[in-house]
């Protein structure tokens, strides 16, 4: 079997607090091959260290954990937004990354482009209860949220919102499904959906969630412990039927 793990599943394994084992006993099953993306090695770079040198040296321990356990397995979208898997080194990923030092920041900014306020309001407006609305089922999101768009124009719906901001995107037409699933995970959040807690990250974080949704959808299992993260992958396969299986530690 193929797995993809959350980026908080490798935390799990460094510090030895989980095996590969465990993971297949809650999946039930041997583990074929466990794979990482680059969405890995751009959060391995947002790790901390009260200096530079210890900042280098757990951003260096963590890539050699992602080396360890997925044995190079590497999952990546080239620019005509095809998945490929082959064999690469962590080391090698991140050192691709970093050549282009302002990309992180460019991203940063993105992220934070709608206020916690707009959001507010537009839930508001819509009357949408983020209490309620993490009651549904995923399967029953999106029309429930389809009905209290409708309220506000009858030809307004979820997947119309992501295609129209798409189609205003100078690059939209080359745009894959890896963006549609971070438009979702957007609008998800936006209308408070296992809404993430607020905060100067939080944005960034859900982006990367997004990615990690994409490219675990071309494997098997997707084993995360963020119950925000697999709440909306659930949303997310469902739309575009993908039969890749959301499982947290727990179960």
């Amino acid at each position: 079997m193929r797995v993809y793990l959350d980026n908080n599943i490798f935390v799990y394994l460094e510090n030895g607090s989980l095996t590969i084992s465990d993971l297949e006993n809650i999946i039930g099953g041997k583990i074929d091959k466990i794979f990482f993306s680059a969405s890995h090695i751009q959060e391995t770079l947002e790790i901390k260290g009260e200096t530079e040198e210890l900042k280098t040296e757990r951003i260096k321990i963590r890539l050699k954990t992602i080396e360890d356990i997925t044995k190079g397995n590497y999952l990546n979208e080239n620019l005509k937004n095809e998945v490929f898997d082959y064999l690469e080194s962590p080391f090698e990923v991140i050192n691709t990354i970093t050549e282009v030092s302002f990309a992180q920041n460019v991203m940063k900014d993105l992220t934070n482009l709608i206020s916690e306020d707009q959001r507010k309001e537009t839930r508001k407006t819509l009357g949408i209860d983020p209490i309620r609305i993490n009651n549904y089922k995923p399967e029953e999101v999106v029309e429930h949220l389809n009905k209290k768009l409708s309220e506000t124009s009858p030809s307004l719906t979820f997947l119309n919102i992501i295609e129209q901001g798409i189609s205003f995107h100078s690059d939209g037409a080359t745009f894959g499904r890896s963006n549609r699933i971070a438009g979702i995970f957007e609008l998800l959040d936006m209308f408070g959906y296992w809404k993430d807690i607020a905060n100067h990250k939080s944005n960034y974080a859900r982006f990367w969630d997004s990615s990690h949704t994409f490219y675990a959808s071309h494997c098997h299992y997707f084993i995360t412990n963020d119950k925000r993260t697999l709440n909306k992958a659930k949303v997310v396969y469902d739309i575009y039927d993908i039969g890749t299986k959301v499982i947290s530690l727990k179960k």
